[in-house]
C-alpha cells in the first residue's frame, strides 16, 4: 500500500462519491421547495421543524436506495473470502454512494445540529472511506442494513408532524410497533450477530491488523451496539408505561431531537434568550436518530419528541 495514497481504491469511485454528495444536497433543496405545496401543516412549522423535515426526507431517500444495494453487496465472493482486506468494485460504488450521504450529513450537522450528530456523521464517513484502503469492506454492507428501521422511523416522524397520526391512529400505532420490531431484528439480533463475527475476525487477523485499528474499530463497534441497546430499552420503557396506563410520560417541549444549530443567531430568530438556554439544557442527552432514536409511542401532548 502506497504511503502517498492511503485510499488507493477510491479513485474509480470518486465521481460516485462527489455526485452522491451533490445528489443529497439536491434532495434537501427540493424538499424545502416542494414540501410547502404537499404538506398542509408545513406553514405552521417553525424553522427547526422545517430543517428536520428536509433532513428526514434525505434520510428516507438514502435508506430506500441503499438497502437493496446493501443486500446485493452481501453476495460478493471476494468479500466473503476476505472481509478484512478484500475488495469488490460494485461494493465500492455502493460505499461511495453512502459516503456521499455521510459527508452531506456531517456538513449539514455542522450547520444545523449538535456536536453529537457531527461526530456520528464524521465517524460513519471515516469508516466507509477506510474501505477503499481496502479495510473491513466485508462488514460495510451488514452495517448499512441497520438502515432497515430508518424508513419506518421517518414515516412515524412525518405522520406525527403533519397531523396524520390523529387522522390514521391505527396505522400510526402499527407503524410504531413495526419500527420497534424491525429495529430489534436489524440492529439487536442481526447487528449483534455480525458484531460477534466482526470480533472473531479481528481476533483471527490480529497479526495483520495494527493495534491502533483494533482499538478504534473494536471500541467503536462496542459503543454502537451499546447505544442500540440503550435506545431499544428506552422504547420498551415507554411502551411498558403506555401499557400500564401511565399517561404522564412527558418529554421536553421545544422540538427535542430536532437538529439544532451549533451557532444560533438568537436576535435574528427573535427568541427569548432565557427560553433558548432552557431548551438547550432540556435537550442535553436527548434521543433521536442517528444519535438516538425516539420512542415510537407518544402521548397527545408529547408530539414534539419525534
Amino acid at each position: 500500500m502506497s504511503s502517498l495514497n492511503p485510499l488507493p481504491h477510491l479513485g474509480p469511485h470518486l465521481p460516485t462519491f462527489l455526485l452522491s454528495t451533490l445528489f443529497f444536497y439536491g434532495i434537501q433543496y427540493t424538499s424545502h421547495k416542494i414540501s410547502p405545496r404537499l404538506v398542509a401543516k408545513y406553514g405552521e412549522f417553525d424553522k427547526r421543524t422545517r430543517t428536520g423535515w428536509a433532513t428526514h426526507v434525505v434520510s428516507m431517500v438514502h435508506a430506500i436506495l441503499v438497502i437493496p444495494l446493501a443486500f446485493q453487496c452481501l453476495s460478493s465472493p471476494s468479500l466473503k473470502s476476505d472481509p478484512v482486506f478484500g475488495y469488490d468494485h460494485f461494493v465500492g460504488h455502493v460505499f461511495a454512494f453512502s459516503s456521499g450521504y455521510f459527508l452531506w450529513d456531517t456538513l449539514d450537522s455542522l450547520m444545523n445540529s449538535t456536536i453529537g450528530f457531527v461526530v456520528h456523521g464524521a465517524a460513519c464517513l471515516a469508516v466507509f472511506m477506510f474501505s477503499f484502503r481496502p479495510f473491513l469492506a466485508g462488514f460495510g454492507a451488514p452495517f448499512l442494513l441497520w438502515e432497515l428501521s430508518t424508513p419506518l422511523l421517518n414515516i412515524h416522524w412525518f405522520m406525527d408532524k403533519s397531523g396524520l397520526s390523529t387522522r390514521y391512529p391505527t396505522f400510526f400505532l402499527a407503524n410504531a410497533l413495526m419500527f420497534m420490531l424491525v429495529f430489534f431484528l436489524a440492529r439487536i439480533v442481526y447487528g449483534g450477530a455480525n458484531s460477534l463475527l466482526f470480533f472473531r475476525t479481528m481476533w483471527t487477523e490480529r497479526d495483520r491488523i495494527p493495534l491502533h485499528l483494533h482499538v478504534i474499530y473494536c471500541s467503536g463497534n462496542l459503543a454502537l451496539n451499546a447505544l442500540n441497546w440503550l435506545w431499544f430499552s428506552k422504547m420498551l420503557d415507554k411502551m411498558y408505561a403506555r401499557i400500564q396506563g401511565d399517561e404522564k410520560v412527558k418529554s421536553p417541549k421545544g422540538g427535542k431531537g430536532e437538529k439544532e444549530p451549533l451557532i444560533r443567531d438568537d436576535a435574528k430568530d427573535g427568541e427569548d434568550p432565557s427560553q433558548i438556554k432552557k431548551e438547550e439544557e432540556e435537550e442535553e442527552g436527548s434521543l433521536t436518530l442517528p444519535a438516538n432514536p425516539p420512542s415510537p409511542i407518544v402521548e397527545k401532548g408529547d408530539r414534539d419528541v419525534l
